[in-house]
């Protein structure tokens, strides 16, 4: 069974300039762990995903996410930015903290468990500051980590 976060997939970054710049550096992130196939492919889903509904989902954060063929293993990158982001989230607050998700096309029910336990998990206001205040990239992805024991047994995998 791999793991969701791997450290490799944790970054914190200064700025992006736009939320396309945001998502082509974190599918760039994904492509170099190995587990996409097409990484453009890949792109063009979550991008695809986000001129439908942005999934920028309040409080600072962003889910982006596609279920694609190119997927390999499923994975999340997580990323922190020091200067706030515009993302058309649905409260119309900026951004601080996204995690892409890429998910093999054949998970569609961990997908789902995915998303809902990281949404629950994000909706607690202690659980985003805990997040907010890592100072670095290891202390970012100690507190992701153990949000692997929060979704892990909700997972068929």
């Amino acid at each position: 069974m791999s793991k969701l976060f791997k450290a490799d997939l944790v970054k914190i970054v200064d700025k992006f300039d736009t939320k396309g710049e945001c998502l082509d550096f974190m599918a760039a992130m994904l492509s170099d762990s190995g587990c996409l196939s097409f990484p453009d492919r890949f792109l063009a889903a979550v991008k695809g995903r986000e001129e439908i509904m942005s999934t920028g989902i309040g409080r600072g954060i962003a889910i982006p996410h596609a279920r694609d063929l190119t997927v390999n293993s499923l994975r999340i990158a997580v990323c922190m930015v020091r200067q706030e982001m515009e993302f058309n989230s649905v409260d119309g607050l900026p951004v601080r903290l996204i995690f892409m998700i890429a998910v093999p096309q054949s998970s569609n029910q961990d997908y789902m468990k995915i998303l809902r336990s990281l949404s629950e998990f994000l909706r607690q206001e202690d659980n985003r500051e805990n997040l907010f205040n890592a100072d670095s990239e290891g202390e970012l992805y100690e507190k992701v980590h153990k949000l692997e024991d929060v979704i892990r047994p909700h997972l068929s995998v």
